[in-house]
C-alpha cells in the first residue's frame, strides 16, 4: 500500500497548497457567480411574467365588467320601454360614470398594442352610444324608438368588451405558458447548478481529506509520538509542497533532538556509574566514624546522620540517572509474577508513615485483592515515586490520600495531596525527561526523571498514568494496570 501510494505521489509532481486553493476557490466562484446569475434571471422571469398576468387579469375583469355594467342597462332599458317607456334619469349616467370609470383604469393595465387599439374602440363605442343616448333623450324620442336606433352602437360596444375580454385571456394564457416555460428552463439550471456545487464540495472535502487531512493528521501524530518519547518517529512524505516541507524540517529536528538526547543519555549514564563506587566509599565511611564517634559528641553524630541522608539522596538520583538511561536505551527488562497492589501499597504506605510528621497518609484499599501480573521491584518504584512526590511538594503539610479500585479490566491506584499543584500547560511536559514543572523547582531539588522513569515502567505493564492537578490546590497521579486474566473472570463472575 505504501509502495501504491509513493507512486501514486511521485508519478506527478506534488503541487502547492496555494494552487490548489486556488483551483478550488475559482472553481467555487464561478459555480457561486452561475447560481448568483440563475437566480437574478428567475427573478427577473418571474417578475415579468407575474406582472404581464397580473395586467392581463385585471385588463380582463374590468372589460368583463364593462360588458357586464352594458348587458345589465340593456336589460333594465328594456323592461323599462315595455313597462311604460319610462327611463330613471339617473340610471344611464350612473352606468355610463361607471363604464368610463372601468375604461380609465383599464387603461392602465395595458400590455399590448391591439389591446390599446380595442380598448380605444371600446372607449369610442361606449361614448357613441351614451352621447346618442343623451342626443334622442333631449329631442323627446321615445325610449323603445331611442333604444332601437342605438342597438348597433350598443352591440359593437359589447363586441369591443368581449374581444377586450378575449384579448387579456389569451395574454393570461401566454404568460401561464411563459412562466412555466422559465421556471422549467431555471429548474433545470438549478439543478446543474446545485449538482455542480454538490459535486465541488464533494471533490473539496475528499481532496481536502486526502491532500491535507490525511497528510496533516500524519504530520500530527509523527509529533505526539515523538513528544510521548518516541524518538525514531518520523513524519511521512505525502501531502502538497508546503506539508512535505513542514515534515522535512520537523524530521530534522527530531532527528537532531534525537541524537542530542542520545549523547545526553550517554554522558549521565557514564556519569551516575563513576559517581556510585565514590558514593559507595563514602557511605562506608560515614557508618564507620558514626560506630567509632563518641557517644558524648551528639554534634558529630548529627553532622554524620545528615552525610549519611545526603548520600543515600545522591545514590537515588545515580540509581534514577542509571534507570533512565537504560530505560530510554531500550533496556528496561520485566519480571513480571501475580503480585497484590493491595499489599505492595500497604507496604509503601509504612515506609513513609513516619517519614513527615506534617503529612496524613491514608489508604482506601477494596475488599479482597487486586492482582496483577507484573515485576513487583518496578511497581514499588512508581509508587515510591509518586508517594514521595505528593510528600516533596506539599511542604506544608496535610493528607495524602492513597486509593486503589477496580474499574472493568483494570486497576486503579490514585495518589493525591494538597500542594503546591501545576499549571495546566505543564502537566504533559512533566513526564519529559529532565523537564521539571516552574511551580515544583522552587519546593524541592530534583533531576526530572522520577516521572518518566514511572511512566515508561507503568506503560511497559500496558497501563497509562493520568494527571489532575489546579495550581495551589494539589495533584492526583491515577495508575492504570490490567487486572491478572483470572482475577478478571473470577470478579465478573
Amino acid at each position: 500500500m505504501d509502495r501504491e501510494r509513493n507512486t501514486r505521489w511521485h508519478w506527478g509532481r506534488p503541487l502547492r497548497l496555494s494552487r490548489l486553493l486556488s483551483l478550488a476557490i475559482a472553481a467555487l466562484s464561478f459555480l457561486v457567480i452561475l447560481s448568483a446569475v440563475s437566480l437574478f434571471l428567475s427573478t427577473a422571469v418571474l417578475h415579468r411574467n407575474t406582472a404581464r398576468l397580473d395586467n392581463a387579469m385585471m385588463g380582463a375583469g374590468l372589460a368583463r365588467d364593462v360588458e357586464l355594467e352594458l348587458l345589465h342597462y340593456g336589460r333594465l332599458a328594456e323592461h323599462a320601454a315595455e313597462r311604460d317607456g319610462m327611463e330613471p334619469d339617473n340610471q344611464r349616467k350612473a352606468v355610463h360614470r361607471a363604464v368610463q370609470d372601468r375604461l380609465v383604469e383599464a387603461e392602465a393595465h395595458v400590455g399590448s398594442d391591439m389591446e390599446e387599439q380595442v380598448l380605444g374602440e371600446l372607449s369610442s363605442r361606449t361614448e357613441t352610444y351614451f352621447t346618442a343616448r343623451d342626443r334622442m333623450e333631449r329631442a323627446g324620442l321615445p325610449l323603445e324608438q331611442a333604444l332601437q336606433q342605438t342597438q348597433l352602437d350598443f352591440d359593437d360596444a359589447l363586441a369591443k368588451a368581449a374581444e377586450l375580454v378575449t384579448i387579456n385571456l389569451a395574454d393570461a394564457e401566454n404568460a401561464r405558458k411563459s412562466a412555466s416555460f422559465w421556471d422549467d428552463a431555471l429548474d433545470t439550471v438549478s439543478i446543474v447548478v446545485i449538482s455542480g456545487l454538490l459535486l465541488l464540495v464533494l471533490a473539496l472535502v475528499q481532496g481536502a481529506r486526502t491532500q491535507i487531512y490525511v497528510p496533516l493528521s500524519a504530520l500530527r501524530g509523527a509529533i505526539e509520538r515523538f513528544a510521548r518519547g518516541d524518538d525514531h518517529t518520523r513524519a511521512p512524505d505525502i501531502g502538497p509542497v508546503e506539508i512535505r516541507e513542514l515534515g522535512a524540517v520537523f524530521n530534522e529536528m527530531a532527528a537532531s533532538i534525537a541524537r542530542k538526547r542520545e549523547e545526553q543519555i550517554a554522558v549521565l549514564a557514564a556519569v551516575a556509574h563513576d559517581i556510585r563506587n565514590p558514593l559507595t566509599a563514602i557511605k562506608m565511611s560515614t557508618t564507620v566514624l558514626a560506630r567509632s564517634a563518641p557517644s558524648t559528641e551528639p554534634r558529630v553524630l548529627r553532622t554524620l546522620t545528615i552525610v549519611d541522608r545526603q548520600i543515600d539522596r545522591l545514590a537515588r538520583m545515580t540509581d534514577d540517572l542509571l534507570q533512565a538511561t537504560r530505560i530510554q536505551a531500550g533496556q528496561l527488562e520485566l519480571s513480571r509474577k501475580p503480585c497484590d497492589l493491595c499489599r505492595l501499597l500497604h507496604d509503601s504506605v509504612e515506609l513513609y508513615a513516619s517519614t513527615s510528621p506534617n503529612h496524613r497518609i491514608s489508604l482506601v484499599i477494596p475488599e479482597g485483592t487486586l492482582v496483577c501480573e507484573v515485576d513487583e521491584a518496578r511497581v514499588e518504584q512508581v509508587l515510591d515515586n509518586l508517594i514521595g512526590n505528593a510528600i516533596k511538594y506539599s511542604p506544608t503539610g496535610g493528607e495524602i490520600r492513597i486509593t486503589a479500585d477496580r474499574d472493568g479490566e483494570e486497576a486503579i491506584v490514585a495518589v493525591s495531596d494538597q500542594g503546591v499543584g501545576i499549571e495546566p500547560g505543564e502537566i504533559e511536559r512533566i513526564f519529559e525527561p529532565f523537564h521539571r514543572a516552574a511551580s515544583t523547582r522552587k519546593v524541592a531539588h530534583g533531576v526530572g526523571l522520577g516521572l518518566s522513569v514511572a511512566r515508561k515502567i507503568v506503560e511497559a505493564h500496558g497501563g497509562r498514568v493520568d494527571v489532575e492537578s489546579r495550581r495551589g490546590e494539589g495533584t492526583t497521579f491515577r495508575i492504570r494496570l490490567p487486572l491478572l486474566r483470572h482475577e478478571r473472570a473470577r470478579r465478573s463472575a
